[in-house]
């Protein structure tokens, strides 16, 4: 089970509920009392009943495992570069979307330090390029530097950003990035689509007994992931024929609180220009 996917659930009856102006009368967990098509809810709210379907949307497949090896591989080379950033600026190094693919074990370890032996010599170029912030006149929109190399196979790409209306607090900032591809787009329709074809069956079936369905899609990942793609990935399925639910809401949970939720789907229409409802994640589940 998703972590986040009893607390959705309950965030959409909520949203359900207070658009209705009723409160439900029944709620079953279908996936573990088995009374009926295995979604993981279906609510009665006012004179409808609803099934409900949560997913939490992947920009790719292995997203999750690739980025927790990304983390592991990166965290050593943050902790020894923050705080030891030239300033002023802000400095981020990013890599490619996979950096761990091609490299394992004691292999990729060893790639750690002549990073950080780059990232340093790379700033210190930068900081002499511009060793501080100018007045608006002389530099309106500020010092923007870049260094590139390939290390292992690697390309990293290391920038320094500086602006004479910044604050001084964010001097020698470093963070980490990685890098989306030209091939992001299509691998997170394929992800999408695969979530349809898991879902949408169970949800018809509820359907042909009269229920609204709804399909939640969850996504958590503020850098390769927004709600805008997302529904334009629905867009171009809806072109290929592909069935949907009645309604399809976007939880964006990229924040711990509150959430956004987007609609994309109404009744059966599809639209790309969305409102958020932002919604205080619940504490308590109230099926």
């Amino acid at each position: 089970m998703d972590k986040n996917e009893e607390r959705i659930c309950e965030a959409t009856i909520g949203l359900l509920e207070k658009r209705a102006g009723k409160a439900r009368s029944a709620s079953t967990r279908p996936e573990k009392d088995h009374s009926g098509p295995p979604v993981e809810v279906r609510v009665t709210i006012g004179e409808r009943r609803y099934a409900i379907e949560h997913t939490l949307v992947e920009p790719f497949e292995n997203f999750i495992q690739i980025g927790n090896r990304f983390t592991k591989f990166v965290g050593e080379i943050l902790d020894a570069l923050k705080g030891t950033m030239p300033g002023p600026g802000i400095y981020q190094l990013s890599f490619p979307i996979d950096p761990t693919a091609e490299h394992k074990g004691a292999a990729l370890a060893a790639l750690r330090q002549p990073i950080i032996d780059w990232v340093h010599k790379a700033a210190e170029e930068m900081f002499h390029e511009c060793p501080k912030a100018e007045s608006r006149d002389r530099q309106p929109y500020g010092y923007n530097g870049k260094r590139e190399i390939e290390i292992g196979g690697l390309h990293l790409i290391l920038v320094r950003s500086m602006h004479w209306a910044r604050s001084t607090k964010y001097d020698g900032f470093f963070d980490i990035a990685r890098r989306a591809d030209d091939n992001l787009e299509p691998a997170r329709q394929a992800r999408i689509k695969t979530a349809l074809t898991k879902k949408l069956p169970k949800l018809l079936t509820c359907g042909d007994e009269g229920d609204v369905t709804i399909l939640v899609l969850e996504f958590s990942d503020i850098a390769l992931t927004h709600h805008v793609f997302i529904a334009q990935a629905l867009e171009d399925l809806i072109a290929q024929g592909v069935t949907m639910p009645d309604q399809v809401f976007i939880a964006d949970t990229t924040q711990s609180r509150p959430w956004d939720f987007y609609q994309p789907i109404a009744d059966g229409a599809f639209v790309i220009d969305m409102e958020p409802v932002t919604i205080e994640p619940p504490e308590n589940i109230g099926y």
